[in-house]
């Protein structure tokens, strides 16, 4: 069951909305089935190295792609295996409101603490059927929803509406995804009062904690990410949450080049062509010690041998990996 009531919501996710919330992807077989005991112990190893909420069920993890049936098998696996270490957050992709509302209901018997809700992704277009849809969310989930806003489901929410949704008790927060910080920034000033606002890209949070307030990253892989190098960022975490610029800015460059691979291998496609190029990712996580396996059809199930020879240079060359990770994986 939810961990608040429908009015505290709001005081709840503003409480618990921090540190770092990661998205990864999902590992499958050869054969594209669910690698249930590869989620489990991913899950588990997550949770382990000090990760703070994870998100499972959106475009990252390939739950668009996922039968109804796998979908409740690995949002099962997720939970009993987290056994609740990290606050769960399910993003949920359905255009229906009556499907949004099944899954919730599900995911709250499984102890899930938020539904990440995609705006509505065919027909609903217009201001009023957009209130409209999210309204009949926050009347009927047993969770609490945060918006995510990104380009990808087809139709952006205008500010005017977001601020008319942060009214709504349980609308608790927001993934702004515009890879456009200054919109976040504009969004915390409006409505930061009502919902938490957040910034998925980590490499904006060191100035967005100290100069705007924020108080989470929500939604990519840094802390999976940094390998070896994790301590650092937990290290660069906590200097910005204490608003030490000074001392965390040589850290922040430390973990660049990391930054700038995740950049050229999916930012860039992402932002530029709408499209998530997983194959790459799963690879990185592979060499990092997590058990990833193959994308599904229509995607590509590995990433080309340049692209890998492009990843091991950087791991090694930063220290995210060392040679002994390198021939573990």
């Amino acid at each position: 069951m939810a961990k608040y009531t429908q009015n505290e919501a709001k005081a709840w996710a503003r409480k618990h909305m921090v540190g770092s919330t990661n998205a990864p992807t999902t590992p499958f077989k050869p054969d594209f089935s669910l690698d249930e005991e590869g989620l489990a112990f991913n899950v588990n190893k997550y949770a382990e190295i000090g990760l703070y909420g994870l998100m499972t069920g959106g475009n990252m993890a390939e739950a668009w792609n996922m039968t109804p049936t796998e979908w409740n098998r690995y949002t099962q696996i997720c939970a009993s295996a987290n056994q609740g270490r990290m606050m769960l957050t399910s993003v949920i992709l359905d255009p229906s409101p009556f499907t949004v509302i099944e899954k919730a209901k599900f995911l709250d018997t499984l102890g899930y603490d938020f539904i990440e809700v995609i705006n509505p992704v065919i027909q609903l277009r217009s201001d009023a059927d957009l209130y409209g849809y999210y309204k009949y969310l926050n009347d009927h989930s047993p969770l609490a929803i945060v918006l995510y806003q990104t380009p990808t489901a087809g139709v952006l929410l205008n500010h005017g509406l977001i601020n008319r949704l942060a009214d709504l008790p349980m609308v608790v927060g927001i993934k702004n995804g515009v890879s456009n910080p200054a919109d976040s920034i504009a969004m915390r000033k409006m409505c930061g009062d009502r919902i938490v606002v957040t910034e998925p890209m980590e490499s904006f949070y060191l100035w967005d904690r100290i100069v705007h307030g924020a108080q989470c990253i929500f939604g990519t892989l840094e802390v999976i990410m940094y390998g070896r190098l994790r301590e650092r960022f937990f290290k660069l975490q906590a200097l910005a949450d204490a608003g030490k610029f000074d001392e965390a800015l040589p850290i922040y460059r430390e973990l660049d080049p990391l930054r700038d691979l995740l950049s050229e291998l999916f930012m860039v496609p992402l932002v530029t062509r709408n499209q998530y190029a997983l194959a790459p990712i799963k690879y990185w996580l592979e060499l990092l010690g997590f058990k990833m396996g193959v994308c599904r059809p229509p995607l590509a199930p590995r990433t080309d041998e340049a692209t890998q020879a492009r990843i091991r240079e950087v791991l090694l060359k930063t220290g995210a990996i060392v040679d002994t990770d390198l021939k573990a994986a």
